[in-house]
């Protein structure tokens, strides 16, 4: 009975995910009585759901690089990119309310032809922002830093972050020795 009954699941998973015994990916999987579509939906949001970290002052926190997460679905397979393009959205009109704050506000032009390009390699993800963060010092530095770092790290592939200005330099480090670079 035990047999049967693992078979059974395998074949609902199988349906469910829209697999063929072989692997592959099928356009019109049977899907049995059994299998509510709210079952299939719940599937597909939980295999693309992320944290998006922003700031958040509604508790008189006074941490400057305070950062809670918020979630965000997404069907893409480029989940640490389009986290932080949530992250430059900012957060929802809700959020706001709730005390969510928008970290990263940028000005001038591209030079890379986005906002940002991101790379990892051997455990450390590389964020170069390709437009300018203006700041009013580093309350508004440890804001963007916490939030990226938070939001990146959460993925288990990533075990540091460097985050970079426009012109290449480690972002927030005001003393021009570049010490972000130097640590990895």
């Amino acid at each position: 009975m035990f047999v049967i009954r693992q078979s059974a699941l395998i074949y609902s998973l199988i349906t469910i995910l829209g697999l063929s015994a072989g692997g592959k990916l099928v356009a019109n999987a049977h899907q049995p009585k059994s299998t509510s579509q709210a079952t299939i939906d719940r599937v597909k949001v939980s295999q693309n759901r992320v944290k998006v970290f922003f700031p958040n002052y509604s508790r008189n926190n006074t941490d400057l690089g305070h950062v809670e997460p918020v979630w965000r679905t997404t069907q893409r397979r480029d989940i640490a990119r389009f986290a932080i393009e949530q992250l430059i959205a900012g957060p929802t009109r809700n959020e706001i309310k709730n005390g969510f704050m928008k970290p990263i506000q940028f000005r001038g032009s591209s030079n890379c032809g986005g906002d940002f390009n991101l790379s990892l390699s051997g455990g450390v993800a590389r964020l170069k922002f390709c437009r300018t963060i203006p700041s009013a010092g580093i309350g508004d530095d440890a804001r963007v830093k916490s939030s990226v770092d938070a939001t990146l790290q959460q993925f288990s592939t990533v075990n540091s972050v460097i985050v970079l200005t426009k012109e290449g330099d480690c972002y927030g480090d005001m003393s021009g020795e570049n010490f972000c670079l130097q640590r990895r």
